[in-house]
């Protein structure tokens, strides 16, 4: 019996178009956080809507993002067994989470049902989400104080 010669082909296909999904992932984070003049809740809650289509199953993916007491969550949000988080750290202190759901079952990968690549993804997601918290902190300790005069 011989092998199917496209499989590898095929293979290689899709997990490139994986790569490519989490890559426009990334970039849609990156523009989010650099957007000029976003708030720190437009840009958590714009970036709930860009995570699911960088994950292998888009259409069963949910997320969430917790910052301190604050938390954004996709529009049809909920916990399941079958989950992805990371830390957000900021000075060495974990002050929130980034989680991503498969709304139901799915098989198994290197991960539960995610891919190694998409542990990466959230890692670097967190990472983000970290330097973009501390970047507000830094802003609103430096800001200059406007002074009225009478």
């Amino acid at each position: 019996m011989t092998e199917n010669p496209t499989k590898p082909i095929s293979n290689l296909v899709n997990e490139l178009k994986e790569r490519a999904k989490e890559l426009n992932c990334l970039y849609a984070v990156q523009e989010t956080l650099t957007a000029p003049g976003i708030t720190q809740k437009e840009a958590l809650q714009r970036i709930i809507n860009v995570l699911p289509p960088g994950w292998q199953y888009p259409e069963v993916c949910v997320c969430q993002i917790t910052v301190g007491d604050s938390i954004y969550r996709s529009e049809n949000f909920q916990e399941t067994p079958w989950f992805q988080d990371s830390d957000i750290i900021l000075q060495d202190e974990v002050v929130g989470r980034v989680s991503v759901h498969y709304l139901i079952e799915k098989p198994e990968f290197d991960e539960g049902p995610f891919l190694f690549e998409e542990r990466r993804l959230i890692n670097t997601i967190a990472d983000q989400l970290g330097n973009f918290l501390l970047q507000r902190r830094l802003q609103e300790v430096f800001e200059p104080v406007s002074y009225t005069h009478l």
